[in-house]
């Protein structure tokens, strides 16, 4: 008869764990060295890098002429500096055309409309104008009837004003002084313009070269939403705006 094997913490904790699981040790290496090199501020020397991974300086270098030839990586031919090579571009491209950057908006735009208990809206710079391709109405509280596909002019509307203030080139159609104002606080406010009794809030959206995409507004009567720049309306429709333009590549803004 065989004998009871005595456990211990260690032989019960040994197999109940799964094994781990074998990788390549050499391309985790050569993985790390790339991300080292894409997080430097510019182009980098051999000796610096190595430096900075605790690596020998030959090792470094085979690594680096890996990723050279694949393409991850590029040495400048005067300098021998090294920086992050067309690979790179061509892998964030092909993220981004993944990426349904309308459904991105609208996720956050139905978000702002339940916190918030306001209508909000995503809108672009369409064939016919500025059109509202998504609209949010909040389960509770007063909505503005915003119909999807309305268009807005630049003049008098929010969401008008944004592609009005961040649009290359500028349209006439917004005084140069307006669009200086509105650029540096970072969002529109119509205050009973565009419909008397109704305010709205309008931000924009940048894609990773930074360029204005879409714009997000919030649209309420004055009771329930203050045409503030500063106010917790405005503040929250700014984080929903750097969340979509960050998620689609766009560098985040300075805090």
């Amino acid at each position: 008869m065989d004998q009871p094997t005595a456990t211990t913490p260690e032989t019960t904790q040994t197999a109940t764990q799964a094994p781990a699981a074998v990788g390549i040790q050499s391309l985790e290496i050569g993985l790390a060295l790339f991300d080292l090199l894409a997080r430097q501020a510019g182009p980098c020397g051999l000796s610096e890098l190595a430096r900075q991974a605790e690596m020998h300086r030959a090792k470094a270098y085979r690594y680096l002429v890996s990723l050279a030839r694949a393409g991850w990586v590029r040495q400048d031919a005067q300098s021998g500096l090294y920086e992050v090579g067309p690979a790179v571009r061509n892998l964030a491209l092909a993220w981004l055309a993944r990426q349904d950057w309308v459904e991105l908006a609208a996720a956050e735009a139905r978000a702002l409309a339940l916190e918030l208990g306001n209508t909000c809206l995503v809108a672009v710079q369409a064939e016919a104008g500025i059109t509202a391709i998504r609209v949010c109405q909040p389960a509770q509280g007063v909505s503005v009837g915003v119909a999807q596909g309305a268009l807005f002019d630049v003049p008098t509307s929010a969401t008008g004003r944004v592609f009005g203030a961040w649009s290359e080139p500028p349209s006439g159609a917004l005084p140069a002084a307006l669009r200086s104002r509105i650029r540096e606080t970072g969002l529109t406010v119509v205050e009973g313009e565009y419909a008397a009794g109704i305010n709205a809030l309008g931000a924009p959206v940048f894609d990773a070269h930074g360029h204005l995409l879409l714009a997000l507004t919030l649209v309420g009567p004055a009771a329930s939403l203050q045409a503030d720049p500063h106010g917790a309306a405005a503040q929250a429709l700014r984080r929903a705006c750097e969340r979509i333009s960050v998620a689609l590549g766009a560098q985040p803004t300075a805090a």
